[in-house]
């Protein structure tokens, strides 16, 4: 982590490192992200509707969608 806060790292590091960005199956990487997913917090889906326009909440309500959780299924 920076001083400033930022977390970062050269893109061919990570390659070396990183298993998920060495799968070149693409039905492997499929099944690596899917069996790795963890449970889909309760604002995810209210996230993704307003994301597609089919629902507009207010300033706050998109707030609260933000402070949840920002996870990834690749380790």
């Amino acid at each position: 982590m920076k001083k400033d806060g930022s977390v970062s790292e050269e893109l061919g590091k990570l390659y070396k490192e990183n298993h998920g960005l060495n799968i070149n199956d693409e039905n492997e990487f499929r099944k690596t992200v899917s069996e790795n997913l963890p449970p889909q917090p309760n604002a995810y889906q209210e996230i993704r509707e307003m994301n597609m326009g089919k629902i507009n909440p207010d300033l706050e309500e998109q707030r609260e969608m933000e402070i949840g959780p920002n996870r990834c299924a690749v380790r």
